[in-house]
């Protein structure tokens, strides 16, 4: 008897639990996503805490390498995914919120990579990046993607590490991810490539779940204009 209440509680607890809405979330993504001291953090990831905060609804973070994230919540394993780029390809997949912010990507090389000038000198060379990234979609429309080796790899700060250790040329992501990363490894790196006018950055949740999405995006744009949003920015850029 004591087995089968055992066994209840458990059972109800987890089916309780698993009411909370999961929000996917990167690793090595600093400052916007990452892990520090046991602890889910991050711009992103301080935004969806005071989401929910305000909604009093409670929630829990789910955080893997970033394709994981995306596929996750493409298959309804994950309710939402904080801090995603708004592109026409997800379009397709997900719906979003109202950007928050913009990010810029770049091509980042060694400052001493006296070699590499211009971005013909990546022709036949490796260098890391995000699947659909800005600067990958922009050298597509230009005709030199299939010109440059571009390697996804599971996070910014193994991306990054690489171009330190001079593994590959050079390293696409987002100017403030790149130039934090850098000071935290201690060395110099130069912009090579800057085509990005800004990449809209919002919510995402699966395509139809009109419902999450609307409370979401209710109360993201009230701390928009309440100016929170922008006070939790200027605390880490």
């Amino acid at each position: 008897m004591t087995n089968i209440l055992s066994l209840l509680i458990f059972l109800f607890a987890n089916t309780a639990y698993s009411k909370d809405p999961v929000c996917g979330i990167a690793t090595g993504f600093p400052p916007y996503q990452f892990h520090s001291n046991g602890t889910v953090t991050g711009f992103d990831a301080e935004v969806v805490r005071l989401i929910f905060d305000r909604l009093n609804e409670p929630f829990v973070f789910e955080q893997d390498d970033w394709d994981e994230v995306v596929n996750k919540l493409r298959f309804g394993k994950i309710d939402l995914v904080t801090g995603m780029e708004i592109n026409e390809i997800r379009k397709n997949f997900f719906d979003f919120t109202t950007a928050y912010y913009h990010r810029y990507d770049v091509v980042f090389v060694r400052k001493d990579d006296t070699a590499t000038q211009t971005t013909e000198d990546l022709y036949n060379k490796i260098i890391t990046g995000d699947r659909h990234s800005f600067v990958e979609t922009y050298w597509q429309k230009k005709g030199i993607r299939n010109k440059i080796r571009i390697k996804q790899i599971k996070s910014k700060e193994q991306s990054m590490r690489l171009l330190y250790e001079s593994k590959t040329k050079a390293a696409i992501m987002p100017k403030s991810v790149g130039l934090y990363l850098a000071k935290q490894m201690d060395f110099e790196v130069r912009i090579l490539a800057n085509p990005d006018p800004g990449s809209p950055v919002a919510i995402a949740v699966k395509k139809g779940n009109r419902e999450l999405l609307t409370k979401i995006d209710t109360m993201l744009q009230e701390l928009i204009g309440q100016g929170e949003i922008d006070r939790l920015y200027k605390k880490w850029f």
